[in-house]
């Protein structure tokens, strides 16, 4: 069946709706790296809570989440509680970021290693981490929100032209506004992905039958669906821990929250946002009676990612299908234009400032940044073609290589004898760790994050005791604490 014109209409208006947001970011631009990557350091209160939002918010959160609620029962509930953890996090780690990055005039997550542990390897480690691991988790936004305008069009727009489609528009209002052309799209992105994680919810459970029956039938067919251990018997309470702990720790660790945190303008931002994140939660409400409903409507679904498009279009009409998709398709969009900013920002700075050319002028290294975001944009584009990847092992995996650098920002933060070396030594044994149990054993991925956190964490702390104190080192840790306690 072919797409109707308000179907079209509808896909134009959405996808063609950021352009004009580039206009007005790119008529307040400045032709400085700060103003290109971290808007000048400005980033106001309400637009630094609707860009972390959206991009905390990813198609991981949407339909990686009804999914889970699907095959493994009620563990994803984790989730009410690791966005108050996130938050928490954000307000605790994320504003010694800002500070220090304010301090030192940081723009990138290396900047920070650079400084402190003052260790080459360390920081090219960390540039190869930030890239490697973010390169597939953007992979994942835009197959979910390109499958999702195919599915909508009747294959009009099959899914490979939908994703250049959102490329290019991606790289359009980057290139006119950088960071804050993100973030006024971040708003548009945040407004229709939390109306639609909601109303897809109560919507679905509607046509079911009504919350109570839903949840009743569901308990009958197997326990398992709403109590923990789930359905299989193996998503209990250390997968709901393991989960809680590692996917707020390794969205903050991405690259593109520490560019939000760089871009805050005041410290009273990092106290305010992690209420409305926790406000926020209550989206989860949504994919948990989605993906329970799924059990009844669409029992038997093999392609898990897909469960709220099957019963969206079963059960509601073009328009309103529509509009829900492009309502999904936000949660996709508003991660990937993040991820693309912030891994141009890591080559603008680490590679072709620290390597190529250290003498750029500000006007080049801008220039850079653009150049960057359509080769990151073009890269991911080829990879999607020959590559298209399940959400929910792809989000986890990229979030357990992006946590492990959360073992020596805490070092750098908090602990004197941290070693630059110890940290090199860690992060890479956490990767050797999560890669084999992870690519070799049938382990739940979340576990084997876990794991190579652990690990991590030990031969860090073991290395630091061992290795020879590096003085300038602990000079800095205890310098930068002790004016962050006295000035915050």
């Amino acid at each position: 069946m072919a797409a109707s014109t308000p179907v079209l209409l509808i896909i134009f208006i959405f996808a063609f709706l950021p352009l004009i947001l580039a206009e007005f970011a790119r008529n307040k631009s400045l032709p400085t790296i700060e103003d290109f990557f971290l808007l000048s350091r400005r980033m106001p209160t309400y637009m630094v809570f609707f860009t972390v939002y959206a991009t905390w918010m990813s198609a991981f959160a949407f339909l990686g989440a009804s999914a889970y609620f699907y095959q493994m029962g009620p563990v994803y509930m984790t989730a009410i509680a690791w966005d108050i953890f996130f938050g928490l996090l954000f307000m605790i780690i994320g504003k010694r970021i800002w500070f220090y990055g304010k301090v030192n005039n940081y723009v990138t997550p290396t900047d920070f290693f650079r400084d402190i542990f003052g260790y080459k390897p360390l920081s090219i480690i960390i540039t190869c981490v930030m890239v490697i691991f973010t390169i597939p988790y953007l992979q994942i936004q835009l197959s979910g929100g390109a499958y999702l305008i195919e599915v909508a069009t009747s294959g009009l727009i099959p899914w490979r032209i939908s994703g250049l489609i959102f490329y290019l528009i991606i790289i359009i209002y980057l290139w006119a506004g950088g960071l804050r052309a993100v973030a006024l799209t971040d708003i548009f992105y945040g407004a229709c992905l939390f109306i639609s994680m909601l109303f897809i919810g109560f919507f679905m459970v509607n046509k079911a039958g009504g919350m109570e029956y839903v949840f009743a039938t569901i308990t009958k067919l197997n326990v398992g669906n709403v109590t923990l251990p789930g359905p299989k018997g193996n998503e209990g309470a250390l997968l709901w821990l393991s989960m809680f702990v590692m996917v707020p720790i390794g969205a903050l660790m991405g690259p593109q929250m520490w560019i939000r945190c760089y871009a805050v303008e005041k410290k009273t931002t990092f106290d305010i946002i992690p209420v409305f994140i926790c406000l926020a939660a209550i989206q989860c409400i949504g994919t948990l009676l989605a993906g329970s409903t799924g059990i009844l409507l669409v029992p038997g679904v093999s392609q898990l990612d897909k469960i709220i498009p099957v019963m969206l279009l079963k059960y509601s009409d073009e328009v309103l299908c529509t509009l829900l998709f492009c309502g999904i398709a936000s949660s996709a969009l508003s991660t990937a234009n993040s991820q693309i900013h912030a891994v141009a920002a890591i080559y603008t700075i680490d590679i072709h400032k620290g390597y190529i050319s250290r003498n750029s002028t500000e006007k080049k290294l801008v220039a850079v940044g653009k150049w960057a975001v359509l080769a990151i944009s073009l890269i991911a584009y080829v990879l999607l073609l020959n590559n298209p990847v399940l959400i929910i092992d792809t989000g986890t995996v990229a979030m357990g290589g992006t946590a492990q650098v959360f073992v020596p920002v805490i070092g750098a933060l908090f602990w004197s004898k941290s070693n630059g070396k110890a940290a090199a030594a860690g992060i890479l044994s956490g990767i050797f760790v999560l890669s084999v149990l992870a690519f070799v054993t049938a382990l739940n991925v979340t576990y084997c994050a876990a794991l190579a956190l652990i690990f991590n964490g030990a031969i860090f702390v073991i290395g630091s005791m061992t290795f020879k104190t590096n003085l300038p080192t602990r000079e800095k840790i205890v310098k930068y604490k002790k004016e962050y306690d006295n000035k915050i």
